[in-house]
């Protein structure tokens, strides 16, 4: 029977035939995949096939795939290969023709990130294609399939070649600067031209004059860019995994021209404003408000998600609202247009497709832009008016969902963070444009997230912990500073001003939001010192977190947190009943969180044994995993400035292998617990008490006891269970650091009941 594949057109030059992005198509390729390893398998994810294995030896084959292949269209003259290749990874590329598998090259080493790899097709008739995967070091691993294609090299280069070309003068469009006349806002989201000697004034308090240096900094280090030099079909983007290679380096456009807009107003300075409204010309004048081709190729709905429209829109929205007395009225339609049909239409398109967006941050994200946009449409377009109102009522609706009754939310603290980075100023613009009160549109469950917060504050102020798909130590944007305003008696104050530019300075997040503005705009105007907010003990029952703090003497504290899940949560590990302990304000048994989603090692940072849990080992020698949480895993306890019982049950999380599955800890003094681990396995076999520190242990010679020295601090542990103690350098955490990991390994038993004790002992 003929091999059938589609042909989805990038661009006159490029197909692609193999998009195993795509979920929809991915499941029907013919491809098959051949392990090299144990356990080598694929599964396809919303935006990948990934080909994944839980261990590996140095130099092994760890499998390949095949893919059939029709005859191709003779115009295409090069293979392309979209892949994500860790380090440490390669792959050699292999073409099936009449007299057998001839090689297309040379292997190709995985540099950690999205590789776009080509290869001439040849005059061959080739049916089919193959790619084998090795590895140059141990452990588990996962490769990312996107796309295969087929290109006309000589026609791709000259599209290419003929890109439309813009200079910075914008004729007709931005007016001469003689012609501004007085500011004047088109709407006024988040304040207006009369607020402005107000902001001045609120500019020079010691407390925000920091905060706009920071500002003003990064906004006149964009006065060096030429924005137009970037303009193609596809906007600007910094996460490389959906980036075309020829896409990649360009400098993305969100957050500066909104920074040089606010200076630019508050300084009553021309040179950044015309550079904020290039900007806002270059938007206009991008043919779709998305990363690449992948989201527009024709015979394909894949996309991901309408992020970049909700950010370029949020973007435009604010220049035109600041800035629209500088812009002609041709000027003006063109803006207006550009907002609808590349930005808002496709946000109400994810909005009514995908019905788990308003079950997680995606969908109150992506309302704020529609609020900004409609608003911003409304004086010209007044039917525009429902917009807002549906998108105020999709926006409270999701957050109803994404906000748990005890204010907490199951993604951790960084989404957290950003999410709100995003509801909160869709709010306000929306109370200021209808008339309510703030108080009548808030989320009722935000009153209560001030628990949340404090439980998982780090002992730093303005420091976090690192539950799920954390990328920073710190709250990320504005948040906690508008949530300061907000709700003045809870615990956002006495924290803020450790989250303001100055102290935080910049993070991954960067990239997705704007990062300052919202804070000096909408936070109170002073703002007290920041301290711990850490409680002595607190829970939340619905989130599924527990924290102690207690003190050995006063200023020393010892810190242990326990972490559990609501049902089937979201942006989480498998890391059910894993602890962290902090000294002082030193993370010393960490959780690592993640790194860029662009980086294939996030997903690894994911697997139970990298995080401070006990588990079983499978028959293979590979660490059994967690299975998702389909129901909540909640830890339960009792706590106050010196005891702590805490207990979690994991038998759910540890299903495929075990009956019983729990972890209970127990201390009655500030510098002693003890971690109780019991597991009931459905076969006999070793259990592993795993731990991570960014410094390494000092194992004594009993190998059951164990040292680790930190500045101020030393903590001993005791195994008296354990048949051995190894540690070894185990990947990175989320600062791109290396971690210790050390296993403390319990003979092959079927039932365990395990009791490490730690003891915290301060130095001089």
């Amino acid at each position: 029977m003929p091999v059938s594949l589609p042909l989805l057109e990038l661009n006159p030059a490029e197909i692609i035939f193999a998009p195993f992005h795509d979920e929809r198509i991915a499941v029907q390729l013919p491809f098959t995949v051949e392990a090299g390893v144990p356990r080598f398998r694929h599964a396809h994810y919303w935006d990948s096939t990934k080909l994944i294995w839980d261990h590996a030896a140095v130099g092994d084959t760890v499998g390949a795939i095949s893919l059939e292949l029709p005859e191709l269209p003779a115009r295409f003259d090069e293979y392309i290969f979209c892949l994500v290749l860790p380090t440490g990874v390669s792959v050699r590329f292999e073409a099936r023709r009449p007299d057998g598998w001839q090689s297309l090259g040379d292997a190709v080493e995985g540099r950690g990130a999205r590789s776009e790899i080509t290869r001439a097709i040849g005059g061959w008739r080739v049916t089919a294609l193959r790619a084998t995967f090795r590895v140059a070091q141990p452990g588990p691993g996962m490769v990312g399939l996107h796309w295969w294609g087929a290109a006309d090299a000589a026609l791709a280069r000259s599209l290419a070649a003929a890109r439309p070309q813009y200079d910075a003068k914008w004729e007709g469009l931005i007016l001469p600067v003689e012609e501004w006349g007085e500011v004047k806002f088109a709407r006024g989201l988040l304040f207006d031209a009369a607020d402005l000697p107000r902001l001045r004034a609120k500019a020079v308090k010691p407390v925000w004059r920091a905060h706009l240096a920071e500002i003003e900094k990064r906004a006149r280090e964009s006065l060096g860019l030429a924005p137009e030099t970037d303009i193609d079909d596809y906007l600007p983007w910094s996460d490389y995994r959906y980036l075309r290679a020829r896409e990649q380096g360009r400098a993305t456009w969100f957050a500066e021209p909104v920074l040089c807009a606010l200076i630019g107003l508050l300084r009553e300075d021309t040179g950044l404003i015309r550079h904020a409204l290039r900007y806002l010309m270059c938007f206009a004048h991008t043919r779709h408000w998305c990363q690449s081709a992948e989201s527009r190729a024709r015979g394909s709905t894949w996309d991901q998600r309408c992020f970049l429209e909700e950010m370029a829109t949020t973007t435009c929205a604010l220049l035109y609202d600041w800035l629209h007395f500088a812009l002609t009225e041709r000027a003006r339609d063109l803006v207006r247009t550009a907002i609808w049909d590349k930005g808002v239409s496709v946000i109400q398109r994810d909005m009514v497709k995908w019905e788990y967006v308003y079950t997680m941050n995606q969908g109150p994200w992506f309302c704020r832009a529609r609020i900004f946009g409609a608003l911003v449409l409304e004086p010209s377009w007044p039917r525009v008016r429902p917009y807002v109102e549906q998108a105020f009522n999709d926006l409270r609706e999701g957050m109803d969902h994404y906000l748990l009754p005890d204010g907490g939310v199951d993604e951790g603290v960084g989404y957290f963070s950003v999410t709100l980075q995003a509801v909160l100023p869709g709010l306000l613009a929306y109370a200021r444009a209808s008339g309510h009160p703030l108080s009548e549109v808030l989320p009722p469950r935000l009153a209560l997230s001030g628990r949340f917060v404090a439980t998982m504050s780090a002992m730093s102020s303005g420091g976090v912990l690192m539950d799920g798909d954390n990328s920073n130590d710190r709250f990320t944007g504005d948040t906690i500073a508008i949530l300061a305003g907000l709700f003045p008696d809870d615990v956002y104050p006495r924290i803020a001003q450790a989250t303001l530019l100055q102290l935080r300075g910049a993070t991954y997040y960067r990239q997705y939001m704007i990062d300052g503005p919202f804070a000096f705009i909408a936070a109170p105007d002073d703002l007290p010192a920041p301290e711990c907010v850490v409680p002595t003990f607190g829970v939340l029952p619905h989130t599924g977190q527990l924290t102690s703090r207690r003190e050995m003497t006063p200023g020393r504290a010892v810190r242990l947190h326990l972490s559990g899940c609501k049902a089937r949560a979201s942006h989480t590990h498998f890391d059910k009943g894993a602890f962290t302990l902090e000294l002082d304000t030193t993370p010393v048994l960490i959780d690592r969180g993640v790194v860029r989603y662009d980086d294939p090692r996030t997903h690894t940072m994911k697997r139970s044994e990298l995080h401070n849990i006990a588990g079983p080992v499978r028959p293979d020698g590979g660490c059994a995993q967690q299975s998702s949480p389909e129901v909540a895993v909640i830890p339960e306890g009792q706590g106050d400035a010196r005891r702590l019982r805490a207990r979690v049950n994991l038998a759910h999380v540890w299903r495929e292998v075990a009956t019983v599955a729990e972890r209970e800890i127990v201390a009655d003094d500030p510098g002693r617990f003890t971690v109780i681990d019991r597991f009931s396995l459905k076969a006999a076999g070793p259990v592993v008490f795993h731990l991570h520190s960014r410094v390494p242990w000092v194992i004594d010679e009993t190998n059951q006891r164990a040292m680790l020295e930190i500045p101020g601090w030393r903590l001993t542990l005791e195994v008296p269970w354990a048949a051995g103690l190894r540690q070894f350098q185990d990947g990175i955490d989320h600062r791109y650091e290396p971690v210790w990991h050390l296993e403390c390994v319990a003979a092959a038993a079927r039932n365990f009941e395990l009791a490490s004790r730690f003891t915290c002992e301060t130095k001089a």
